[in-house]
């Protein structure tokens, strides 16, 4: 093999005179016997005329050489050595990686030559070891090529003379270890620590601003763990007085699985490390574990940690990850966009004819034609409510509710639905519970469960839907009592498999365009929204049963969720704010109001409604979209409040989920889901005067 660039070191001086050469050996025996067989440094080594240097001919190497490049070349540790005036440079393979581009033609070269960006910063402890001393350099950066891109990186280089056996110094050899974490830390530490000298007024400042208003949560703790102090987000995130967790240690909240991580972080302070990002199960105090990622700092005796919710972040991967894995999930957009434009269809040509005859003057069949356009609506309605069901995205009015008076009034719809091969059962608890849940929502599922037992029975069968108590049952997040509402068929039954993927969205066993698949799923979304579940008892042969669990109202009856008639009500001039950002709703809301006898003031944002709020008129009720642009509904309400403590409030929305996360509503207020029939409006205004504090 030739080497180009050797003719450029010709000239370099003599070995050291000091060092005196070994016999000659044969020219049989291989010069290089003491260098391993399996590394490619050592091929390198052994590739290289060496008799055009300063080195000579390796028989001529003494003996400590020799002995420490077989050394080097077996150890596992990078390590070099550099001998001779030249300075010639011999590395190991574990060394190679760290020359990057260098490593072309490395071998024989000095180190100035090697290290030519470096150099100046290794000189001063490569002299000192040429002069007898060792020395040692910490945290040397090195620009390196790894992982596919150029990285700065810090290592720590021990370097120590070299001598033969005669004490005279012929070289240095060296070690070194990578201290890129250490350094990266140390300088985390540093900006750190520099920053908080540099502001510590307005950061205490800021702290203040912060500590009080943050949804996140702050601790200051010993080195060891313990709570020290606590911010007032503690309480509304995970419901602990700042008193109850002073001086608890700090894995009391922690998940057993996570303990072990947690030790490690608390190690990791003890010795001024800062812990970035690590995401921990914390104990909340009605029992339940949420996940919060903390980044923890150090600082003297103390640590200063922050704790980020990242709960409903790994909720929405979970749905992700869940949805990624459903079989039927290709449907979703055929199935959708054909139901749509069937429905989307139906109104336009309605809404075209209707146009038509009012041009020329005809009103024969117009109402059955708005009524046609109006059932579509219904339709459409009730397609986008299974959806948000079945994601848990729907905003609920939680209130107590009389599962049996739902169960009573279903009975007069569902026989009609059931036809005469079905006998329908009812068995109700006389003594039911109440329930908190959705009166609503609570009637669609269990209507929704009724019509899914009847396709399961098409040779006929019986139907039951029963109701009962069920104390102190635990169906996964602890012993609790529940309202049950069951469906059971005397059908075809469902095997394991069918069970395991019920509630997937778009999941059915029916045929193509006989259903969407999301009624099961609608159903346990909305059960688990509530606090309770939905849960499938069946098997080949032998039936379903469905049951809703419910959890338990201990409350009084509300006498506002009864059935009854309907009565059409009007206002005697209160004043309505109502803020909408949608044109043609804010323009059709204002006038059905006013119809109905109350003084409207329309807006499209927060931003002027709150100018109204804060005036000389003062509004009786505050009717708001949810999603608002900027400030939205909630965010309204709640400075409405503010300025007018027992302002009723109704919500209107098709899409709440960010603003009711916790599926429950502020006092004295309610919600009307879009879309929603004029008279609804009307009725929920009524409602919401009726119940102001007189």
């Amino acid at each position: 093999m030739k080497h180009s660039h050797r003719a450029r070191i010709v000239h370099h001086a003599p070995w050291h005179t000091a060092c005196s050469p070994e016999a000659p050996m044969s020219r049989a025996a291989d010069p290089f016997d003491f260098l391993p067989s399996d590394s490619p440094a050592a091929d390198e080594v052994r590739a290289f005329d060496w008799t055009v240097t300063p080195a000579g001919a390796p028989e001529r190497w003494p003996v400590a050489l020799r002995a420490m490049l077989s050394t080097i070349f077996h150890s596992p540790r990078p390590m070099f050595v550099a001998t001779g005036r030249g300075r010639l440079f011999f590395f190991n393979d574990a060394f190679r990686p760290m020359l990057g581009a260098r490593l072309a033609g490395a071998a024989g070269k000095s180190i100035a030559e090697l290290w030519t960006d470096a150099h100046s910063d290794a000189a001063l402890h490569v002299e000192r070891a040429f002069a007898g001393e060792s020395a040692v350099h910490r945290d040397m950066p090195l620009r390196l090529s790894r992982h596919g891109f150029a990285e700065e990186t810090w290592w720590t280089f021990s370097y120590m003379p070299l001598r033969d056996e005669h004490g005279v110094i012929v070289g240095i050899h060296g070690t070194t270890h990578e201290t890129t974490r250490a350094v990266r830390s140390s300088m985390a530490l540093r900006e750190i620590n520099s920053s908080l000298e540099r502001e510590v007024d307005q950061r205490t400042r800021e702290r203040d601003q912060i500590w009080g208003i943050s949804r996140d949560l702050y601790v200051v703790s010993t080195r060891d763990g313990h709570y020290r102090n606590l911010n007032p987000a503690w309480q509304h995130e995970m419901g602990y007085d700042e008193g109850e967790l002073v001086g608890v240690n700090f894995e009391e909240l922690v998940h057993p699985d996570d303990v072990d991580r947690a030790r490690d972080a608390i190690t990791q302070l003890q010795d001024g490390d800062v812990v970035v990002d690590l995401e921990l199960r914390f104990r909340h105090k009605n029992g339940d574990f949420r996940w919060f990622a903390w980044t923890c700092v150090p600082d003297g005796d103390v640590a200063y940690g922050m704790g980020r919710n990242t709960q409903r972040r790994r909720d929405m991967e979970d749905q992700l990850r869940h949805a990624q894995k459903l079989e039927a999930l290709g449907r979703l957009t055929g199935g959708i966009a054909h139901d749509f434009n069937n429905i989307l269809g139906g109104i336009g040509g309605a809404i075209e004819v209707v146009g038509q005859r009012l041009e020329q003057g005809r009103l024969e069949g117009v109402r059955r034609l708005l009524d046609a356009a109006g059932g579509a609506v219904k339709r459409a309605a009730g397609l986008t409510h299974r959806l948000l069901a079945y994601s848990r995205q729907q905003a609920l009015s939680l209130a107590d509710v009389d599962a049996n008076a739902i169960v009573r009034g279903l009975d007069l719809l569902l026989r009609p639905l059931l036809g005469e091969r079905l006998e329908l059962n009812l068995r109700m608890q006389t003594d039911l519970w109440r329930t908190l849940s959705d009166a609503s929502q609570l009637e669609s599922a269990v209507l929704n469960l009724a019509i899914n037992a009847r396709d399961a029975m098409p040779h006929g069968g019986v139907l039951t839907i029963r109701t009962h108590n069920a104390s102190g049952h635990d169906i996964g997040t602890g012993p609790a009592d529940y309202v049950v509402v069951s469906v059971t068929d005397t059908g075809t039954g469902m095997p394991p498999s069918v069970i395991e993927k019920a509630f997937d969205p778009f999941f059915t066993t029916k045929a193509i365009g006989q259903g969407t698949g999301l009624g099961l799923s609608m159903v346990d979304g909305f059960a688990r929204q509530t606090g309770g579940r939905a849960i499938i008892d069946s098997a080949p042969g032998k039936g379903t049963t469905v049951s809703l669990w419910l959890p338990r109202h201990a409350g009084e009856a509300d006498a506002s969720h009864a059935h009854g008639a309907v009565l059409k009500r009007f206002g005697q001039g209160e004043h309505v704010l109502l803020v909408e950002d949608e044109p043609m709703l804010r323009s059709l809301a204002r006038e059905v109001l006013e119809e109905a006898g109350y003084v409207v003031g329309a807006h499209e944002d927060a931003r002027e409604a709150l100018h109204v709020l804060r005036g000389p008129l003062r509004p009786d009720v505050l009717v708001t979209d949810v999603g608002l642009p900027g400030m939205d509904g909630r965010q309204l309400a709640l400075s409405a409040r503010e300025i007018h403590p027992h302002l009723p409030v109704l919500f209107i929305s098709g899409y709440a989920w960010e603003a009711f996360s916790d599926a429950r509503l502020p006092e004295r207020a309610v919600l009307l889901t879009k879309p929603f029939a004029v008279q609804a409006l009307v009725d929920a205004v009524a409602d919401l005067l009726d119940a102001r504090p007189r």
